[in-house]
C-alpha cells in the first residue's frame, strides 16, 4: 500500500476506498490460511483426507445450531461482564452503510472466516492431532484459535466456540457443519453490528438482548431434554492421550506461550 500511496498502510489506509481496503483484507486473510495449509500438507503427515471436507454423518442441525449460538452468546455475555469489571473498552469496527463496500465487508467478516478458519483449525490442525485422541484434537486447535485473536475477551468466545466446533467435526466426521454454524454466528454478529450503527437504539438493543438471552436459555433447555433421552457429548469420540499431551510438542507449546505473552503485552 505504501508503494502505491506514500504513507499508507493497513493501519492508516490513506487514499484507499473502503472497497479496496476490504478486498486487500480478503486477499491477506486467504493467504494467511492457505499458505500455512499448503506447508502442512507438504511438510507434515497431514493428508487431504484428514481435512474431512466430506458430507457429514447425521448431525442434528436443529439441536447443534441453537446450542452453538447459545454457547457463543453466553461467552459473549461473560466477556462483556468481564470487560466492565476490568474497565476494558471494546472499539467496534464501523461498517459501510450499503453498496459494494458493505458486500465486501460481509465477505471479509462472515464468509471468509467461516470457510478458511474451519478448514485450517478444525480441518488441518485437528487432523494433525487426531491420532492423539479426540480430546487433544478438539482442545489443541481451539486453544490456538482463541489465542490468535490476541484479545482476552474475544478469546473467551473463540475458545468455547472452537471446542464446540471441534466436537462437531469429530462427531459428524466433517468440517462442513462447523462451517455452516460459524457462518450463521458471523452473520448474526454482522447484523448486530450493522444495527448498532444504522438502526434506532431500541431496535439494536432489543436484537442484542434477544441474542444474549434467548439462545443461552434455549440451548440449556435443549441440552437438558437431550440428556434426559440419553444423549452424551462423549459418544462417538476417540479415546487417546490426555489433553495435556498436546503440549509434548515443543512447537505447539512455544506458539501457545508466545501468544499468551504477546496478548497480555498488547493489553498491558
Amino acid at each position: 500500500m505504501g508503494l502505491i500511496q506514500p504513507g499508507a498502510s493497513m493501519a492508516k489506509p490513506v487514499g484507499f476506498s473502503d472497497t479496496t481496503i476490504g478486498l486487500l483484507q480478503l486477499f491477506i486473510g486467504l493467504g494467511a490460511i492457505f499458505v500455512p495449509l499448503w506447508c502442512l500438507l507438504r511438510l507434515t503427515r497431514l493428508q487431504t483426507k484428514d481435512l474431512r471436507i466430506v458430507l457429514p454423518a447425521p448431525w442434528s442441525p436443529a439441536f447443534c445450531l441453537p446450542v452453538f449460538l447459545g454457547v457463543a452468546n453466553l461467552a459473549n455475555l461473560a466477556g462483556a461482564l468481564l470487560s466492565l469489571l476490568l474497565g476494558i473498552e471494546n472499539e467496534a469496527s464501523i461498517l459501510p452503510s450499503g453498496g459494494l463496500e458493505l458486500i465486501v465487508y460481509f465477505l471479509v467478516l462472515c464468509v471468509m472466516p467461516a470457510i478458511t478458519e474451519e478448514l485450517f483449525f478444525r480441518g488441518a490442525l485437528q487432523g494433525l492431532l487426531r491420532p492423539c485422541g479426540s480430546a487433544a484434537a478438539i482442545f489443541g486447535p481451539a486453544l490456538l484459535f482463541a489465542l490468535l485473536h490476541l484479545d482476552p475477551i474475544q478469546s473467551l468466545t473463540a475458545l468455547v466456540c472452537g471446542v464446540f466446533l471441534g466436537w462437531l467435526a469429530e462427531r459428524s466426521g466433517s468440517i462442513l457443519p462447523g462451517m455452516l454454524l460459524h457462518f450463521v454466528n458471523n452473520c448474526l454478529a454482522f447484523l448486530s453490528l450493522y444495527l448498532r450503527f444504522y438502526a434506532p437504539n431500541n431496535i439494536s438493543f432489543a436484537f442484542e438482548l434477544f441474542l444474549l438471552l434467548f439462545f443461552p436459555l434455549f440451548s440449556l433447555w435443549l441440552i437438558y431434554h437431550a440428556r434426559q433421552q440419553g444423549f452424551r457429548f462423549s459418544a462417538g469420540l476417540r479415546p487417546g492421550v490426555d489433553v495435556l499431551g498436546v503440549f509434548s510438542s515443543p512447537a505447539y507449546a512455544f506458539v501457545v506461550l508466545f501468544l499468551l505473552v504477546y496478548t497480555f503485552f498488547l493489553i498491558g
